[in-house]
């Protein structure tokens, strides 16, 4: 055969081997499905407290691997594509933003909200497979539902609840007292909390321990609630879990139109944050003094819920007094007189180190909590039980 016949045949070899591959190609793209996911909640880790679907317009990252052991191992598992994901209407239904497509097969789903980056997924880049970095203001919750196996006839996947890795705060001002007419909060936070952002990986708690707590949280006073009849209002903020440690309390308030004032305490070193709780200081007028109420509880609404829904406790609540400011002067809000507010002295609880141990707020993973509602809790103030269990030896 001379060249010309070879090249004759060779163009035709050719042009069959591009078309088997085109077609080959497309026979894979069809093979690809979109995955639906449907009834995504969101709870805290208490196995006592129920699932709440996501709040409308809340964004999720869905992450699809193919393991490669026996069980999950984002270290060694094949990431094989994600998508994005609105909630609807609080319904725990997700609609597609861009859809995650896969083929016959079983595979492990990871979901994540805010719907945050995830650095290294496919073990191409440095530092740690499948890192996200979490800041302050963020309510990160994950879940993992692991082994689904899905088709085109069966593209459906129903998500696990989503437990979530942060912490609520709430700032809570009740000044009922018979000479205050008007409150006007400033501002109001935290000092010496952990610093941001943290980085950890997909679907584990966030690695706090040891990060220094070098940070403030101040949160300004628009954000605080139109105070109701009583006078009551508030304000929170979603902050990463916390060390215990030092730290000052700080709310700055105007009582009648009459100048600031500053109530400041340092806080129990005992103290720590848990992911998944919420605090609520409460400061309380009696009288001629500031009661300071620290309120703990699953963190028990859904994720990015508004400000009108704060304050919704659940049952069992532990309660205890951290401390009081006494000899508190507020001036009338008529004729001139002083427009100055004296705060008084601080004076702590000295038992408030022991309320904190006996209940388990002194670790950040709440170990031993009592939430369930056959649990005695502390009250306000004397009298009241400290010890979870004062029958036991």
């Amino acid at each position: 055969m001379n060249c010309k016949g070879m090249i004759k045949y060779l163009s035709v070899a050719l042009l069959l081997c591009s078309c088997t591959e085109n077609e080959l190609q497309l026979r894979e793209r069809e093979q690809q499905f979109v995955i639906r996911f449907s009834t995504a909640n969101v709870c805290t880790e208490v196995v006592t407290r129920t699932a709440s679907p996501l709040t409308g317009g809340t964004m999720l990252r869905i992450l699809a691997f193919r393991r490669i052991g026996e069980s999950p191992d984002l270290s060694m598992d094949r990431y094989m594509g994600e998508g994005t994901y609105r909630a609807i209407n609080g319904s725990g239904v997700l609609e597609p933003v861009s859809s995650l497509l896969l083929r016959t097969g079983t595979y492990d789903f990871y979901a994540l909200t805010p719907d945050l980056a995830v650095a290294n997924v496919d073990h191409e880049g440095d530092g740690a497979k499948c890192a996200v970095a979490v800041e302050h203001g963020m309510d990160y919750a994950t879940s993992l539902t692991a082994g689904q196996t899905v088709s085109e006839a069966s593209p459906t996947v129903v998500l696990n609840d989503l437990g979530r890795h942060c912490t609520k705060l709430i700032f809570e001002l009740m000044p009922k007292a018979g000479n205050i007419r008007s409150v006007d909060i400033a501002s109001a936070g935290l000092t010496n909390m952990t610093r941001a952002p943290v980085s950890a990986i997909l679907n584990t708690a966030l690695p706090i321990m040891g990060v220094s707590k070098s940070e403030e949280l101040t949160i300004e006073g628009s954000e605080f609630s139109v105070p109701d009849d009583d006078l009551n209002t508030s304000a929170f903020a979603v902050v990463l879990p916390r060390e215990a440690g030092k730290f000052k309390f700080k709310m700055n308030v105007a009582f009648n139109e009459r100048e600031l004032a500053e109530f400041v305490a340092d806080m129990p070193e005992t103290l720590a944050f848990t992911a998944g709780t919420q605090y609520t200081f409460t400061l309380k007028m009696k009288g001629g003094s500031v009661e300071l109420i620290l309120t703990v509880l699953p963190w028990n609404d859904s994720v990015m819920q508004e400000q009108d829904d704060i304050g919704a406790f659940a049952p069992t609540p532990i309660l205890i007094h951290v401390g009081t400011w006494e000899d508190v002067e507020i001036p009338g809000n008529t004729g001139a007189g002083n427009t100055t507010v004296g705060v008084g002295k601080w004076v702590a609880n000295p038992e408030v180190d022991a309320e904190i141990g006996a209940f388990g707020l002194t670790e950040v993973g709440g170990e031993g909590v009592p939430w369930t509602s056959e649990e005695n809790v502390p009250g306000e103030t004397g009298g009241s039980k400290t010890d979870p269990d004062p029958d036991a030896v």
